[in-house]
């Protein structure tokens, strides 16, 4: 039960249950698992629902307020006193949001337990979201909280455990795991195909875009197809010598006569002729392929060392930074420019793909556009701990129990070709806009160096 809902919708019922099955006991297979050095062998079923009431206290109320210049009221045309209006509206019938989930999975281990793998295979279906959805104007009122559509993620786990060296003296204990995992938007409310996440102001002005579409992934990136920069073919050379663009060559959301060579240049998905809204399209996809890390522990008598790898591949980045910096429009104004604009195009550097600089035009140059949208894919070394653990004849002699001396060392390389500060990035706290990056402080190189003991 949860008092954040109204009284008819404040319980739920979320069952859950497993059953597993240890086929490494039956005896009819023990010649079989003995043959393949397989020590111990299990099967797991499952199946749960779960709930999410993480909305604001008594959200299923409308918020009455009295402050504000336009919560005034006037008896007999008297002075306009403090009166009490709607700020927020209610919406009664919010209940839970609800996640039913299955999995399969296995759990093997071989060679005396020396090598353990884990699979598991799991679909899960969030139906009836928390989400606040767009109201008409004419109500008034932007927004309403509501329980709507549903969502589905799938994929796979696996996990491996290897002990590579096990002796007295030298010990190495390796595991690495890796995870697929594919969501999808099932329905929205109301025949509803999107969500649009407009970052508007969040990004110094520029209009930036997510958007969740039915049967796609949540959150993509949303916008305009670069193609390039228009070059000299793209035009006429009138009698004045000045250039003209082709009627048969796209706008780029300029008018025909104030376009020029070098300038930038978009795909018109529509065929109209003319690039505008209407040519936005999804360009690019915030999730991964897949995710993981590589951990080793190593231990050679008094000495500990443990390694940690952690990766992302497949994911995309949309790098805000470099709208903002290598626009080259007139938004915005008075900002230090990066130095990938030197190679922009100029008559004498007709081939580069960076277009020419025109300050105090519009070139339509800052918008969400496929030019902006890296390869956010990374290997990071993420940690590593070297320790000395002083031996025990020497600890005996100052009464010591233990004692230790250790070094650490965290986020130490990184290899990506993400071309921000930090590949592992994402400065927008609402699920629907995963990925952007704009003036992100990238993750700190630490090293620790500390002693350890017990009395």
């Amino acid at each position: 039960g949860s008092s954040r809902f109204n009284e008819s919708n404040r319980w739920a019922y979320f069952p859950s249950g497993s059953v597993a099955w240890r086929f490494s006991d039956e005896k009819f297979l023990k010649d079989f698992l003995k043959a393949i050095k397989l020590s111990d062998g299990k099967f797991r079923v499952g199946y749960g629902r779960t709930g999410n009431n993480r909305v604001n206290d008594f959200a299923y109320l409308s918020v009455i307020s009295t402050s504000g210049i336009n919560n005034t009221y006037s008896f007999n045309n008297g002075t306009p006193g403090t009166s009490a209006v709607i700020s927020t509206v209610g919406n009664k019938d919010l209940k839970w949001e609800t996640t039913n989930q299955s999995n399969i999975g296995v759990d093997l281990s071989f060679f005396d337990k020396r090598l353990l793998f884990t699979a598991d295979i799991y679909k899960k279906e969030t139906n009836d979201l928390l989400i606040n959805t767009t109201l008409p104007a004419i109500s008034g009122y932007g927004s309403i909280l509501r329980n709507i559509g549903k969502v589905e993620n799938k994929g796979l786990e696996f996990s491996l455990n290897y002990k590579v060296v096990e002796s007295k003296n030298f010990n190495w204990l390796s595991n690495i795991n890796i995870s697929f995992n594919r969501n999808k938007i099932v329905k929205l409310s109301d025949n509803q195909e999107a969500i649009t996440y407009a970052l508007g102001n969040r990004i110094a002005g520029a209009t930036a875009n997510s958007i969740s579409k039915v049967n796609n992934p949540i959150g993509t990136f949303y916008g305009y197809q670069w193609a390039g920069v228009y070059q000299y073919s793209d035009f006429d050379q009138l009698a004045n010598g000045t250039y003209l663009l082709k009627a048969n060559v796209p706008t780029n959301g300029n008018t025909r006569t104030a376009i020029l060579p070098g300038d930038i240049k978009y795909f018109d998905l529509n065929g109209d002729g003319i690039v505008n809204a209407s040519d936005n399209t999804i360009i690019g996809n915030p999730n991964a392929k897949h995710y993981g890390g590589l951990n080793n522990n190593i231990q050679y008598k008094d000495f500990e060392l443990n390694i940690f790898f952690q990766w992302s591949y497949g994911n995309e980045i949309f790098n805000v930074n470099r709208m903002i910096f290598e626009g080259g429009g007139e938004f915005p104004s008075n900002l230090n420019q990066y130095n990938t604009v030197v190679n922009r195009w100029t008559p004498e550097n007709s081939n580069s793909l960076m277009p020419r600089i025109r300050p105090g035009s519009n070139v339509f140059t800052n918008v969400f556009s496929s030019r902006f949208v890296e390869d956010g894919s990374y290997l990071r070394l993420k940690t590593l701990n070297f320790a000395y653990n002083l031996p025990g004849n020497l600890l005996r002699k100052v009464f010591m129990k233990s004692g230790q001396i250790y070094f650490s060392a965290q986020n130490l390389i990184t290899w990506t070709n993400y071309t921000g500060y930090d590949p592992e990035v994402s400065v927008v706290s609402n699920a629907l806009a995963p990925g952007v990056d704009f003036s992100a402080y990238p993750r700190n190189k630490i090293y620790t160096l500390g002693l350890n003991f017990t009395f």
